[in-house]
Parts: structure tokens; sequence; C-alpha cells
């Protein structure tokens, strides 16, 4: 059985309910890849869709991934002009907040 961390299903989720279904396919081809090449990566896809500097997509087995205004809420970023909001009634998931990395 192939393990899935619970803030991978949070976000798949959450993509889903707010009409977010191609940017989610775009991740499973993602995964998929890496399967059928043996690699093991893993992504925090919300830092993902946060973007990179200054709200750039970022940009993952040769695919740019787009931006989410609520990605960038989210992970403490400033929105950018180019981020994507297609449900002006998301709630945005919180963090997940562990013990294992504290902020110091």
């Amino acid at each position: 059985m192939d393990y899935t961390p619970k803030e991978q299903i949070v976000i798949r989720t959450w993509l889903k309910q707010n009409g977010y279904e191609d940017i989610l396919e775009m991740i499973d081809e993602a995964i998929k890849t890496w399967k059928s090449e043996g690699i093991k990566t893993r992504r925090n896809w919300w830092e993902i869709l946060a973007g990179g500097h200054n709200g750039c997509p970022r940009k993952i087995n040769g695919k740019n991934f787009p931006v989410l205004k609520a990605a960038q809420i989210r992970q403490g970023k400033p929105v950018s002009a180019n981020a994507i909001c297609r449900n002006d009634n998301e709630e945005i998931q919180p963090v997940w907040q562990t013990n294992r990395w504290p902020k110091k």
C-alpha cells in the first residue's frame, strides 16, 4: 500500500472542492512520472503552488505550475498579480503543525 501523507490528502481535497481539478491532474502526472522512474521525490504542493521568487510559477518536470492566491496567503507570501483565484469563497487550510522541526 502506498503511503500518502495527510498534508497531501488535504491539498488534493481542497483543490477538488475549489475547482482546481486541472492543477490536481498536473500534480498527479508529476507523481506518476516520479514513481515510474523510481524516484521517491516528495513535495509540499502548497509551497509549489505559492510560487517562487516574486510570485513566479514554479517549474516541476518541465511544466510551470500556476500560482494560487490561497497558497500564497497560506504560506505567508505576498499575493502576486499573477496569482489565480477561481472561488471567492475559498477557505484556506491552516498550515499543518508538528513538533518535528519547530521554528526557532
